[in-house]
């Protein structure tokens, strides 16, 4: 059986999965080993384990349970019986909690994979990627450094088309900003699914050019046929002497359309022109003299009629026109992002690695047309029963790999359960689909093995909270499926393609309404929603970021301490304008009485510093020196830092940087990135405000951080901030006493006394500033000779072949955008306060408004709307009758006071940060981590054994600053010595004989292990493999030439070759020796 319970917002869901799994607990001892749990975040794990083990431990030490009775009736045990039970699991988790089987779905799927790194082209001891920005970045980067190559001529093309879309649209240009912002489509499960056609599609270049050339023809076709009509309907007037003026309309007259069309212009004829189709009279007007009329009638029947039916023939189905002109706008894409698959893949094989967002499609494969169930047996584990947590949030590739599993289990006659929520589906960006729940589980199982029900009950928020939030979403939908419906009756999609979508929105929110329980009966708590006047969007968050502190100070009048409030925001951007707001209002407003202390993982940029843009520009300006910019730049932070233009006149004079800085920021220049950057807060700490620490402290661990793990290299790193370091934020404690400001998507799952909401308003369509790609298969032709074709979202997919696709996809949008105000409204306890721009197009008098567009419109109309009572008959609000629409305010309830005990305000104990105290690394305690060398009776030896290991990190020689630095930051050698080190290694490189090994070409394995028979193992120093050739180089720092260096050489070559590569060489390297020897495999 597969029980599915549909959760609203604060209906107990984990409270109902708790006793879901105890019941299942008290099965069978053991049965915590066969049980998997899963949800979608770390954090959702920690706590669904810890509740499990509290409520097992309140079981077993006596102490109050929900669950007694529960396990009591479930099993047919007494309470005494039910404790001792809880006990002894409790005892068995505790000492097998490897076992306790609660995890991400991630980690589930990375489990999985562990036992198919064969199938899936890995080696053993592979890393998991998970900052897919920065294989994104690196991948993009050798696609661009690559195109000079012969073979990217083609991409040369794709891009210069996508250069010129860019440019047509009159949008910013910058390359490799948009090829990483178009790359992103790859990790859609929507490309995934058919990346493998895709790439077929594009490798056959004949078809590809007969299919784009067949989409030209198309489009050149109709608009040679226009321009004709165009040409001829002007001739025809010149030919009687007319002017589209002497028509009916005048200078607006329908007429001039012949004149544009003759230029080129394709754009729809308007209602009044296609109205003179066989319609003289259409053509005067009652003041129009009887001459003119005599020559109009000629010219009517002299060709000027079929002409206009011409038109009117040819513009009334352009669906193929629209559909080749949408192909080819977005054509190019194919082959870039074909292309940018193609480096991400090489990226995961020479660094070994799997990127975390891959997992789920590799995983899909290797199960697609397998036995499921034997696949998930393989990894070792045995699980009888399945619990999918936030299912709404779960992907089709997820779906497709779960559900195998679930049907296993249900054959056998166990209890599986999936619990989500429709109305809280916002994670769509990464590839949730709320359509599973919705319709896809009921019509994947028989009826009768799924079990659906309902929690019904909200168990988080005050009666007031429950009223106005179960009024608001009876309506709303109700009014954006009608504003959807409109575009979708004036759509060419016939009636069969419509019927899904007219009360989809709706059927999302049919059961959205929810039951006070009886201990909230009596708790009113509060709502206020203030419609604030401005000319633009600027204006009125302006004057909602003025009223904050002034609604903060209420609150805390009203007895809330700071860790009761959240202000919730859409964006981190909005977040960072609360944040900023908020530090400046409590600089200049110090007080006894109100803090306005906030934490914000989102909102708390390290880039928001000014010490940290000073260093970055300094940074900069260190990257070229010689540029005037870069050191105006630097100077103005450094300006601005030290408190203003008065104190520094000489630098403001000047702009530029004092000599002896200069000399010394060069000194610096030559070090490493950490160390520049702590020497740049050496050298100018004393400038540095106390309140700043944090911020520096925090730039700094993520120089160390990327230095590390990426590159101690300044140019990528500057190049790394400017894409991604600049959005990180400062991380902070969730239990300190402050202000919480979070995004309404970090918010899903929590709940707070107070939530404020300073800017209720958002597109309810896709922004037209940010591109959205959809990826459609054609099933026409001749488009159809492409599996999937990407086009970009936008009104004009409405008269294609695609218009199916985009009323999908603004369905879609419609409802992420509603279920995004949906779960920020229900966060709130106690206190839900918000602001929102009054509409501009209203009738005053009654509010009604003539359009919806945005979700303040769509909040001021819901609350200007009287429903009826919903289908479950219980009473519902009048929203109107609490809301002025003159003072544009809606509030139900008075500003709630918590209880006495609630009323104890926390404490806020400020403990000041001490400066960092840093110390140039020539002074600093030098530390050897490796005593390798103690046991080498010489420095010649101690040498040969440090280049050997050194030469174990180099793939090629752009690696060798790297390794070097990782040898130094390690304690091996000194400054002096790496800079040696790194000579020596790139003079070596770069010998004739040795400069192709390191240049890249091949796939390189260091110090890999060769497995052979009864679990023995051969380790060759560095394989380089090209398709089914081996290379294999063998070091050798020693002064003899021995004949057992020969052997073991020959010994890696049989290995190499019984592995199945058609064409093995070995060389051994006498690197003091300045010789390379090649080594016969006989």
């Amino acid at each position: 059986m597969l029980t599915v319970y549909k959760a609203s917002a604060g209906a107990g869901k984990t409270h109902k999965l708790t006793g879901e799994y105890l019941l299942l607990l008290f099965t069978q001892p053991g049965a915590y080993k066969r049980i998997l749990a899963v949800t979608f975040t770390n954090k959702a794990t920690d706590e669904m384990k810890n509740r499990i083990v509290e409520e097992l431990y309140n079981l077993a030490s006596g102490n109050k349970s929900d669950y007694v009775s529960l396990l009591m009736s479930a099993n047919s045990l007494t309470e005494k019986q039910v404790r001792q039970q809880a006990r002894r699991i409790l005892i068995l988790i505790l000492h097998d909690y490897s076992a306790f089987n609660i995890s991400t779905i991630d980690r589930f799927f990375q489990q999985t994979m562990r036992a198919f790194t064969r199938e899936i082209g890995l080696q053993g001891g592979y890393g998991i990627e998970m900052d897919q920005e920065l294989v994104l970045a690196e991948s993009v980067d050798k696609l661009l450094a690559d195109l000079e190559k012969p073979e990217s001529k083609e991409l040369l093309g794709w891009l210069l088309r996508f250069a010129e879309e860019k440019i047509e649209n009159g949008g910013e240009w910058n390359l490799r900003r948009d090829i990483m912002a178009l790359s992103r489509e790859v990790f859609k499960e929507s490309y995934k699914a058919f990346s493998d056609e895709v790439s077929r599609d594009i490798e056959d270049k004949d078809a590809l050019e007969e299919y784009k050339n067949d989409l030209y023809a198309i489009i050149r076709s109709v608009e040679r046929e226009a321009k004709r009509l165009g040409e001829k309907g002007m001739a025809l007037l010149k030919q009687y002497g007319l002017q589209p003026s002497d028509f009916k309309g005048g200078s607006r007259s329908p007429l001039f359309f012949f004149e544009k069309l003759a230029n080129g212009e394709m754009k729809e004829p308007s209602a009044t022109f296609m109205g003179l189709a066989d319609n003289l009279d259409g053509c005067f007007t009652k003041t129009t003299s009887q001459s003119l009329r005599l020559v109009i009638g000629c010219a009517f029947e002299g060709g000027l009629n079929e002409c206009i039916k011409g038109v009117v023939s040819l513009f009334s189905d352009l669906t193929a026109y629209n559909t080749a002109k949408e192909v080819v706008r977005f054509y190019y894409t194919l082959g870039i992002l074909t292309d940018v698959s193609r480096q991400i893949a090489a990226y995961r094989e020479d660094k070994n690695v799997m990127l975390i967002a891959d997992t789920t499609e590799l995983l899909n494969k290797i199960i697609d047309g397998s036995d499921a169930p034997f696949i998930y047996e393989k990894t070792g584990t045995h699980v009888d029963h399945y619990m999918i947590d936030e299912f709404q949030d779960t992907s089709g590739m997820q779906w497709n790999n779960f559900r195998p599993l679930i049907q296993e289990s249900m054959a056998h006659r166990y209890a599986n359960l999936i619990v989500g929520d429709v109305k809280q589906s916002i994670y769509r960006f990464r590839n949730s689909d709320w359509k599973l729940l919705d319709e896809q589980v009921q019509n994947d199982f028989i009826h009768e093995e799924i079990k659906e029900d309902t929690l019904k009950e909200n168990w988080r928020s005050c009666r007031h909270i429950v009223e106005v939030n179960n009024a608001l979403f009876s309506v709303t939908p109700a009014l954006l499926q009608h504003y959807y419906n409109e575009a979708l009756d004036a759509s060419s999609l016939k009636t069969e393609e419509r019927i899904g979508y007219f009360t989809k929105i709706m059927s999302a929110y049919k059961k959205s309404y929810q039951q006070i329980p009886a201990p909230f009966q009596k708790k009113d708590g509060h709502v206020k929603i203030e419609f604030l006047t401005g000319e633009d969007d600027k204006d009125w968050k302006e004057e909602a970021l003025e009223r904050l502190p002034g609604v903060l100070e209420q609150l805390q009048d009203n007895g809330y301490t700071l860790k009761d409030i959240a202000i919730l925001v859409r964006t981190n951007m909005e977040g960072a304008m609360v944040a900023d707001t908020l530090l400046s209002y409590k600089e200049m407003h110090s007080s006894e009485q109100y803090r306005y202390d906030i934490i914000s993982d989102d909102a708390l940029y390290v880039s928001s510093s000014p010490v940290v843009r000073f260093l970055v520009a300094t940074l900069r300006y260190l990257k070229n020196p010689e540029d005037l910019t870069n050191e105006q730049i630097a100077t103005f932070s450094y300006i601005v830092l030290s408190g203003g233009w008065q104190k520094d006149a000489e630098l403001v004079s000047s702009f530029s940087i004092p000599a002896d800085i200069k000399q010394e920021l060069l000194g610096l220049s030559r070090q490493s990135l950490y160390e520049i950057t702590e020497g740049l807060f050496r050298l100018f700490a004393e400038r540095f405000p106390d309140n700043e620490q944090v911020f520096v402290q925090a730039f700094l661990d993520m120089v160390s951080e990327y230095s590390q793990k990426e590159s101690p290299d300044l140019n990528r790193f500057l190049k790394w901030w400017d894409e991604t370091g600049y959005k990180k934020t400062i991380a902070t404690p969730d239990e300190q006493n402050a202000i919480r400001i979070l995004t309404v998507h970090k918010s899903k799952g929590l709940g707070f006394k107070v939530v404020i909401i300073p800017f209720g308003d958002w597109e309810i369509d896709h922004k037209p500033s940010k591109p959205v790609i959809l990826w459609c298969h054609p099933d026409k032709r001749p488009f159809d000779r492409l599996h999937l074709v990407p086009v970009r979202y936008g009104q004009a997919l409405g008269s294609t072949i695609f218009a199916k696709d985009y009323f999908k996809e603004r369905l879609h949008a419609f409802i992420d955008n509603l279920n995004t105000l949906y779960v920020a409204f229900t966060r709130a306890k106690e206190e839900l306060l918000v602001f929102a721009p009054r509409p501009k197009k209203m009738d005053e008098k009654s509010g009604d408004i003539e359009k919806i567009t945005s979700i303040g419109d769509l909040l001021w109309a819901g609350l200007n709307t009287q429903v009826d009572d919903v289908e479950e008959g219980e009473p519902l609000i009048n929203l109107p009758y609490s809301f002025n629409i003159a003072d544009g305010v809606f509030e139900l309830g008075n500003w709630w006071h918590p209880s006495e005990e609630q009323n104890k305000k926390m404490g806020v104990e400020e403990i000041s940060m001490d400066r960092i105290r840093s110390v140039s690394s020539d002074d600093r305690l030098q530390l050897r981590l490796h005593g390798k060398g103690f046991f080498f009776d010489n420095e010649r030896r101690k040498h040969g054994a440090l280049m050997h290991e050194v030469l174990s990190g180099i793939r090629t020689e752009k690696d060798i600053p790297v390794a070097v630095e990782n040898y130094r930051l390690a304690g091996v050698v000194n400054r002096d010595e790496a800079e040696k080190l790194c000579v020596r290694l790139s003079d070596l490189l770069n010998q004739p004989e040795v400069a192709p090994w390191y240049d890249g070409s091949s796939r390189v394995l260091n110090e890999v292990d060769i497995l052979f028979g009864k679990g023995l193992s051969k380790r060759p120093d560095r394989v380089m493999i090209n398709g089914n050739e081996a290379v294999v180089v063998d070091y050798k720092f020693g002064e003899k030439q021995e004949k057992r260096h020969y052997s073991q050489v020959k010994n890696y070559l049989k290995l190499i070759r019984q592995m199945g590569y058609e064409k093995v060489s070995g060389f051994l390297w006498y690197v003091e020796l300045n010789r390379v020897e090649a080594v016969n495999e006989l």
